[in-house]
């Protein structure tokens, strides 16, 4: 049984997730790395040598995907991208969790806003459902993958 994504869900689930990763990762590009590597360094899973490295870089990651989901660049490996990042972000919570280490801000959205583990997961797992809508919903035919290989036909479907 094959299962249809409406095109305008598929549209709407990359777009969301793709404003999502282009919103974080712009709030924490924004600041110093150091301020985010301290987030990252309470979650305890990284060598102390990786963390500043993994602050530097993970924002402009998070940035990059988003930006290829929201214009369809390469979309199936985008919305696998997206999804194991958040899938990420989810085994980190949980290993925060099981540690019993008080995380105050999960540092998902740098300083802008501040969710507990608890509401960081959910947002996760939402957005992690949303990246296996955009997945399913590839090829889109709003897309840059699209146009490039020409099935693109704008508006009028083709008639002139």
């Amino acid at each position: 049984m094959k299962v249809e994504i409406p095109p305008a869900l598929g549209l709407a689930a990359r777009v969301l997730v793709g404003a999502v990763l282009v919103y974080a990762g712009a709030t924490k590009a924004a600041g110093p790395a150091e301020e985010f590597a301290i987030v990252i360094g309470s979650y305890d899973l990284l060598p102390r040598e990786m963390i500043l490295t993994a602050a530097a870089f993970l924002p402009w990651v998070e940035m990059l995907l988003g930006w290829s989901l929201i214009f369809g660049l390469r979309l199936r490996a985008a919305a696998i991208s997206c999804g194991a990042l958040f899938a990420a972000f989810l085994f980190a919570l949980a290993s925060v969790q099981l540690k019993g280490i008080p995380l105050p801000n999960c540092g998902c959205f740098g300083d802008a806003v501040h969710f507990t583990p608890l509401q960081a997961s959910l947002f996760d797992s939402l957005m992690l459902a949303l990246c296996f809508l955009a997945w399913k919903s590839a090829p889109a035919s709003l897309s840059l993958d699209s146009w490039a290989e020409g099935g693109y036909t704008g508006p009028t479907n083709g008639k002139r």
